[in-house]
């Protein structure tokens, strides 16, 4: 069964640093260092400094088509862009306020709506259109009024308002005698893991990353050990040493009357980096612990994982493991109105795990000129999945964090589509049973890699430091049959329900999502321009086929421009 995004995304669990500022981001082998480190920083005086970052993004898609197996919603194609500010402002680098905001995130190029309903249009006929509104592509209903508003069909891409001013995060540092304390809205990491990324700069080996993951946080870190030393033989850097973190986090108030129906999350992390060691640089070995409550759902959910990352010569490792383990009755409470099943505590048990391995020729690490050369790299991924979406079996689907991208067309558009279009259906067939609340909206994967064993090999080719050709070939299968476990539930007639059971595009569940073959090229200019043009190919396996066996090939073309100080 699938769990709500709320209830058991794992969140601030896979904080790597969280008491670290910009600086600490380690270089990880599964993303590029793009940018190679934090923004430089510009004193004010004698005691105050500044650092500030800017990016503006363009981009343009075409799918065709995104439904692999309808008539309707054939092709995909529009134009979006965002505009990024990051700032800080410091006292003797000792107290720290740090914001990230965006802007037009998302939104299309030109004046796009329909007169009489949101979004509005700036003018009302294509003819007269003098200057563009702040639309944005989402899923909506499209059935019109002879449609049904219960079936996944009757959805698909329509115009939305947007979030025109977004305040990514917003956090204080201070740098005290004993260690570091943040308090405010800050990333779940400061790198790009299973559970959470940053979404910052242009990391993503393929495709981009939006706003990234976020939380409202408490959190101290410090170097406990550098206290045993002697003054002089201090080590206060970033990159080496032991450290430990504690955070809080408070994830729901709702009813500010209640306590109890407040979402909460205490917990902590060890890790420890060294750049240079013994028959290796760039180690970093964590573990993480992080336990999330709320007394209104009974929720109760331990959060383990960690990571080890390091070079060996030319060969860059890194191995990440990631563990939900707990129960919630909030599922089983909001599906009640669909199966009338008895509302239990579930158990809730999710696995996620992540091996890469790359050669790289030269060496080139992150800070360093770039260089021509060649790399081979080797990514295998893993989620575990649900085949039953009963409430009497356990919560088993893990879903990465929706920036930490796998391929570019499989999961990021074609499986998101088919998710969002039953998300959606499943959310109306909910609401009008008067559910309490509404964990289907989990159902929309959003892009991220879900339920799925994939085998990633990649190769890049830089002719020249300016220049890279990047190719690879994703092969995807299911751990757990793929279902749509509302329409399923509707549709069963019975005891057992595995004859009931059906995919998100109508089919029998299938475990093969299929093959991709992905390119990218880019080329910069100047350290503060980059152009790259992307395409991608689905042969698509039966995890994505309709009841008649039909799903056809599919095909991306993505081009943008990023300027970027």
């Amino acid at each position: 069964m699938h769990v709500s995004r709320v209830s058991i995304f794992a969140a601030a669990a896979s904080l790597l640093f969280a008491a670290a500022p910009a600086a600490a981001q380690v270089e990880e082998p599964w993303t590029d260092p793009d940018p190679p480190g934090p923004p430089k920083r510009y004193e004010l005086g004698e005691d105050f400094g500044i650092a500030v970052g800017a990016e503006y993004r363009a981009q343009g898609t075409y799918v065709n088509p995104i439904s692999l197996n309808t008539i309707n919603e054939r092709r995909l194609g529009f134009i979006e862009h965002r505009l990024r500010f990051d700032g800080s402002v410091d006292y003797d680098e000792k107290v720290r306020i740090v914001t990230s905001i965006d802007i037009l995130d998302g939104v299309l190029w030109g004046d796009n709506g329909t007169v009489g309903t949101d979004p509005e249009p700036e003018a009302g006929t294509t003819v007269n259109t003098r200057s563009p509104n702040e639309a944005t592509p989402c899923i909506g209903y499209k059935g019109g009024e002879g449609g049904d508003p219960l079936k996944a069909d009757s959805y698909g891409f329509v115009l939305c308002d947007s979030d025109v001013f977004k305040v990514r995060r917003l956090y204080g540092d201070v740098v005290t005698p004993i260690g570091l304390l943040r308090v405010g809205r800050q990333p779940f990491t400061l790198g790009y893991s299973i559970q959470g990324a940053t979404g910052d700069g242009r990391a993503n080996r393929f495709g981009i990353a939006r706003r990234g993951t976020y939380v409202d946080r408490i959190a101290f870190g410090t170097k406990p050990l550098e206290a045993f030393k002697a003054e002089g033989e201090r080590d206060l850097s970033l990159d080496n040493g032991f450290f430990v973190t504690a955070l809080y986090d408070h994830l729901v108030s709702d009813d500010l009357r209640l306590v109890n129906d407040d979402e909460r999350q205490v917990g902590g992390a060890v890790f420890y980096r060294a750049k240079e060691f013994p028959g290796g640089k760039d180690l970093e070995a964590l573990a993480y612990y992080v336990h999330r409550w709320s007394d209104e759902q009974s929720t109760n959910v331990n959060i383990f994982g960690g990571r080890a990352i390091s070079r060996f010569g030319p060969v860059f490792l890194g191995l990440e493991g990631a563990a939900n383990i707990g129960s919630t009755r909030e599922i089983a409470e909001a599906y009640k109105v669909i199966n009338n099943d008895p509302v239990v505590d579930q158990t809730i048990l999710q696995v996620g795990a992540r091996a890469v391995a790359r050669y790289d020729w030269p060496v080139v690490r992150a800070g360093e000129e770039k260089k021509p050369g060649l790399s081979a790299y080797l990514e295998i991924d893993y989620a575990s999945g649900d085949g039953d979406p009963q409430a009497r079996t356990d919560l088993s689907q893990m879903v990465w964090a929706q920036d930490m991208n796998v391929g570019l067309l499989m999961f990021e558009h074609v499986f998101h589509f088919q998710t969002a279009r039953a998300a959606a259906a499943a959310t109306e067939t909910l609401r009008r049973l008067g559910a309490k609340s509404f964990p289907v909206d989990a159902i929309d994967t959003r892009g991220a890699f879900a339920n799925a064993f994939a085998i990633f090999p990649q190769f890049d080719f830089r002719p020249h430091k300016d220049v890279l050709i990047r190719h690879g070939v994703l092969l995807a299968w299911a751990p757990s049959p793929v279902v749509d476990p509302v329409a399923s539930l509707l549709g069963r007639d019975g005891v057992e329900i595995e004859d009931d059971l059906v995919n998100f595009a109508g089919g029998k569940p299938g475990q093969f999502y299929g093959a991709e073959l992905d390119l990218r090229a880019q080329w910069r200019f100047l350290e503060h321009f980059a152009l790259d043009l992307e395409g991608a190919l689905l042969f698509p396996g039966d995890a994505l086929q309709d009841e008649n066996g039909d799903a056809v090939r599919s095909g991306l073309l993505q081009g943008r421009t990023t300027f970027f100080f």
